[in-house]
């Protein structure tokens, strides 16, 4: 499974389209508690997420998932708005960060072939 956050339904079920046609099953959610609990049930192979979510952000949720063993190594894409491009979130498994405004679906799939078990 392939865990989604957006608050942005649109780029959320263009994500859950985009990893369907790559055979895999996404679980979108549109704030970081839920993502939160999610996690809690099942350790997803990968994360694709927005910082800027409703409610706590996903700076929360980073935070939540580097500090446990079993989630500390989740790949993790960051999609925003906002140019992350000087910033290094690797200490939080951030694999990559893409832009909403210039990704293509060609973007998402090369983070699922590479990251995604």
């Amino acid at each position: 499974m392939i865990l989604v956050l957006d608050d942005d339904a649109v780029i959320g079920g263009c994500l859950l389209r985009i990893l369907k046609k790559k055979g895999k099953n996404g679980r979108l959610f549109n704030n970081a508690i839920e993502g939160i609990a999610a996690i809690s049930e099942e350790v997803p192979e990968m994360i694709f997420m927005d910082i800027f979510l409703t409610g706590p952000d996903g700076f929360t949720l980073l935070n939540e998932i580097a500090s446990y063993p079993d989630t500390m190594k989740i790949p993790v894409v960051i999609i925003s708005e906002k140019d992350f491009s000087g910033e290094n979130f690797s200490e939080y498994g951030v694999v990559g960060i893409l832009d909403k405004n210039t990704m293509k679906p060609k973007d998402i799939e090369k983070y699922v072939d590479e990251y995604a078990k």
